[in-house]
């Protein structure tokens, strides 16, 4: 009986990595494109776009959490090493630059060129300061996947 739930696992965690999880990985490796046309869109129209930080890290957060919380999904982290970095850092990374564009979001929502090069700097300053803090944090606690977490 116990083979045949490993199987059954197994096959979730194969068919959970082919679906959902590689297109929250191709959302992850996509981003930091999407999140430069959106600053090129927004500087060059001077408005406002549509606001999309919360969705992106929302949606991939609905798929990246159960695949570490169920323990027949974790076996992707297991059989693939490098994912459970891979994801932590690119989730991270999400989070910031959605931050980010948030703020460039909130700088362009009124029409006034000053404020649009206020919040220009400040975006620029909290990626710069993020990216620095998440360094220096991953330095003094590198990732490393255990399966007891």
């Amino acid at each position: 009986m116990k083979k045949v739930i490993n199987v059954i696992g197994n096959i979730a965690a194969v068919g959970y990595f082919i679906f959902p999880m590689s297109f929250v990985l191709l959302l992850f490796i996509l981003m930091p494109i999407n999140f430069l046309t959106d600053v090129d869109a927004m500087r060059t129209s001077g408005f406002a776009g549509q606001e999309s930080a919360s969705t992106y890290i929302a949606l991939s957060g609905f798929f990246v959490g159960p695949s570490l919380l169920i323990p027949a999904l974790r076996k992707m982290y297991r059989v693939l090493p490098w994912l459970y970095a891979f994801v932590t850092i690119c989730f991270i990374n999400l989070v910031v630059l959605s931050v980010g564009d948030l703020i460039l979001y909130i700088g362009y929502q009124i029409n006034n060129n000053t404020r649009h090069t206020i919040f220009f700097i400040l975006m620029i300053v909290q990626l710069v300061v993020c990216r620095i803090a998440m360094c220096f944090y991953f330095k003094r606690k590198p990732i490393k996947y255990s399966e007891g977490k």
